[in-house]
């Protein structure tokens, strides 16, 4: 049995990041933040930049490239929901009006202005942080939702747009983020449709083991198209999905297993197992591994270390590389909570 050592806890329950202290109490004590310790939560600084930093049309940067990584509008306001941002804010609210106005007609969102196909990533990204800034049943939300919900029902995974780079037809990172956008919609929000679409999620990262899905053929793949241009690239790729014993996962997927915060479109081991407590998953022997990498991730100081670092400047720096990170390590304790039956009391 793993045991946390209590100075973690007082450690997380610090004023020195309200939005973590308040999580902890929520999730790993069952405590609800008093209004005082709510109200202080923009008072992380990198909240309180991100917001200083936004200009009175509720934009930080060019309007015409909202995904520039990772000083565009997108990012900060995906930011601001991932650093559990006061929802009641006057400034998020002009910002989450300025992010509908890039919404497609369909409920997605593009990554480029004039493009007209969602990148399901994105999307989700942005509806779990209009969903978390109280715009829930907002009727474009709402359809956003739906948009990816019959995504999921009809090719019973996550299709990318254009994934020529990988060898496989749907992108396992993208179940972490259509998993984490359900997981903060409210049960009465969650139609049959919704419910269903869950379910494949879940199984699909059950049967990677969480970050097992790197595909027998995945070496042969990327030295075929070497130095090959696109529409060379797409012949040799379909040709190699025709081929069943090139497609097995078997392999996992190092970069999972580099844990990080914040995430853009990526993600990994521990993001994923979060998300799946959060949501209430059924414990399956499949995330066992994933579990154990978690544990055997914590240094004997209690602690996780935030190991990854966008390559892209972000407009504000959150946590630094190598170094501890309560955002980590509150997940971390939450994820052992939820599959383990770790207690944490003060």
């Amino acid at each position: 049995m793993i045991k946390i050592p209590e100075e973690t806890l007082h450690w997380l329950l610090e004023d020195h990041n309200p939005p973590v202290r308040n999580l902890t109490k929520q999730y790993l004590q069952n405590i609800k933040p008093t209004e005082t310790e709510q109200e202080q939560v923009n008072d992380y600084p990198p909240i309180k930049t991100i917001l200083s930093l936004m200009k009175l049309d509720g934009t930080w940067s060019d309007p015409k490239n909202p995904y520039k990584k990772y000083t565009g509008n997108y990012w900060q306001y995906i930011f601001l929901c991932e650093l559990n941002a006061k929802v009641s804010s006057e400034s998020i609210q002009r910002a989450s009006e300025h992010i509908f106005s890039y919404q497609l007609p369909e409920g997605g969102f593009s990554h480029k202005i004039g493009f007209e196909k969602p990148l399901i990533c994105l999307t989700t990204n942005l509806l779990r942080s209009l969903i978390y800034f109280g715009y829930e049943r907002d009727v474009r939300v709402q359809k956003g939702v739906d948009l990816i919900t019959q995504h999921v029902l009809e090719h019973q995974s996550v299709v990318c747009i254009d994934p020529i780079f990988i060898l496989l037809p749907d992108c396992q990172m993208s179940l972490t983020k259509v998993l984490s956008m359900y997981a903060i919609l409210d049960e009465k929000q969650r139609t049959s449709n919704i419910k269903r679409a869950i379910k494949i999620i879940i199984e699909n990262i059950a049967t990677n083991k969480v970050f097992q899905y790197v595909p027998t053929g995945a070496k042969e793949y990327h030295e075929a198209i070497k130095g090959k241009k696109t529409a060379e690239i797409r012949q040799i790729k379909a040709r190699m999905l025709k081929q069943p014993e090139k497609l097995k996962k078997t392999e996992v997927k190092s970069s999972w297993k580099i844990f990080g915060f914040p995430h853009s479109y990526t993600s990994d081991a521990l993001e994923t197992l979060y998300w799946l407590a959060r949501i209430n998953s059924p414990k399956r022997p499949e995330f066992e591994e994933a579990i154990d990498l978690v544990i055997n991730r914590m240094e004997h100081s209690g602690y996780w270390i935030n190991e990854n670092k966008f390559r892209n400047p972000m407009l504000v720096e959150i946590e630094a590389k190598k170094m501890p990170s309560k955002w980590l390590t509150f997940r971390a304790c939450y994820v052992l909570k939820t599959f383990r039956g770790l207690e944490f009391k003060s």
